[in-house]
C-alpha cells in the first residue's frame, strides 16, 4: 500500500481495500489529515498506530469495522 500526501479520506479507502475493513470518520477533521508512506506487511492495526504518530487521532475497532475519531 503506497500513498503519497494523500488525505485521510481517500487514504481509508484505500486501507478499506487493503485490509478488508470498512473505516468510517465520527467528525470531519481527521478526513483532512495529509500521510505520505508505504504499509507492506503491517495489519491495519499497526498501520493506525503509525498514522497516529504523524497526526493526533484516536479509532475504535469492532470486527472489521473501524471508527476514525
Amino acid at each position: 500500500l503506497i500513498f503519497q500526501d494523500e488525505d485521510f479520506e481517500d487514504l481509508a479507502v484505500k486501507m478499506e481495500r487493503w485490509y478488508g475493513v470498512e473505516i468510517s470518520f465520527a467528525g470531519n477533521e481527521a478526513k483532512q489529515y495529509r500521510f505520505t508512506g508505504i504499509f507492506e506487511k503491517e495489519t491495519v492495526r499497526q498501520a493506525l498506530d503509525a498514522l497516529k504518530l504523524i497526526d493526533k487521532f484516536n479509532y475504535t475497532v469492532n470486527g472489521n469495522r473501524i471508527t476514525i475519531f
